[in-house]
């Protein structure tokens, strides 16, 4: 109509679309920093199972290279300072081998239990490791509390 002055609406947000883009980047923002928590935390969770593991296979393969004869002689003494049956602590240089681990493998100790086994005319011997965080290091993983890993070495003659 002819005489009326027309409104221009200003343009730009209102303040309700201003507060609700920023509830759902503050959503957004929320949910990124959670998964990528979850995401370290298993990443931590992994990275300890793996040190586990080769903190248990360690002595089976020493067991393995040294043969069933000689870890039967020494079922009483242990060898090195691999002890038999005890818990002990993980040291990151063994001061009898010197094998080197890594300073995160302190977190854990490890017992190694040895059964000689005699069936017919073979000998062998049962290595059993396992292997647990220390109290108040963290654990191996969700419902983990302790990983065992085992081999028979056969006696070769």
């Amino acid at each position: 109509m002819p005489g009326q002055t027309e409104i221009k609406k200003a343009g730009g947000f209102s303040f309700t679309e201003i507060l609700l883009a920023t509830m759902v980047l503050g959503l957004l923002v929320i949910y990124v920093f959670t998964l990528i928590s979850e995401s370290n935390r298993g990443t931590a969770s992994a990275y300890h199972q793996y040190l586990a593991e080769q903190v248990a296979r360690e002595p089976l393969e020493v067991f393995r290279f040294l043969g069933s004869n000689r870890v039967r002689e020494s079922l009483n003494t242990g060898i090195a300072d691999y002890k038999f049956n005890e818990w002990q602590k993980i040291e990151t240089v063994s001061a009898a081998t010197g094998i080197e681990r890594p300073e995160d493998a302190t977190a854990f100790e490890r017992k190694i239990t040895v059964t000689p086994l005699t069936h017919k005319n073979m000998e062998a011997i049962l290595v059993q490791v396992s292997v647990r965080p220390t109290r108040g290091s963290v654990g191996l993983g969700v419902g983990l509390d302790q990983l065992s890993r085992s081999t028979i070495i056969v006696n070769q003659r």
